[in-house]
């Protein structure tokens, strides 16, 4: 493995714990899609939500492979007045999975980890829009760290 990169699961659930976004990498008939999402992750499964409609919600209802990555503490690493000094620094993540639909109570349960991870605690939803809402688990298949500190 490459140097700064590793498959340790604690690197890589401090990363997902701190990370607010995490970008899907999704493909359909008109080609490659890429689009950041809240997520929430338990376990080897990241839960995110979506609208029913649109081509996201397309994409993942085939049930095909998707990839995806986040990073965290990105900055700038000045090095001489050489432009190949540069650089930057990182903590990040990639990897790839399959999407399901889920219903009932996983689906609430995602709805609750969303909410606990981007609020900070649990709040009532809008019954009205519980019918709109789509939450899909992506069953996390392979995923490695790199670290650039």
């Amino acid at each position: 493995m490459r140097k700064g990169y590793t498959k340790d699961v604690t690197v890589i659930a401090d990363i997902l714990a701190e990370a607010e976004i995490l970008w899907l990498a999704l493909n359909d008939s008109e080609g490659p899609y890429c689009v950041p999402v809240n997520f929430a992750t338990e376990g080897n499964v990241i839960y995110i939500h979506s609208g029913k409609g649109g081509r996201k919600a397309a994409c993942l209802n085939t049930g095909s492979t998707l990839a995806f990555s986040t990073a965290v503490d990105v900055r700038m690493r000045k090095g001489g007045d050489n432009a190949c000094d540069q650089g930057y620094l990182f903590r990040s993540i990639m990897g790839h999975g399959t999407p399901r639909l889920v219903e009932g109570e996983e689906k609430m349960h995602g709805l609750d980890l969303l909410s606990v991870k981007h609020l900070g605690k649990q709040l009532p939803y809008k019954e009205a829009a519980l019918p709109a809402t789509a939450v899909y688990a992506i069953d996390v298949e392979t995923v490695s760290a790199r670290v650039k500190e």
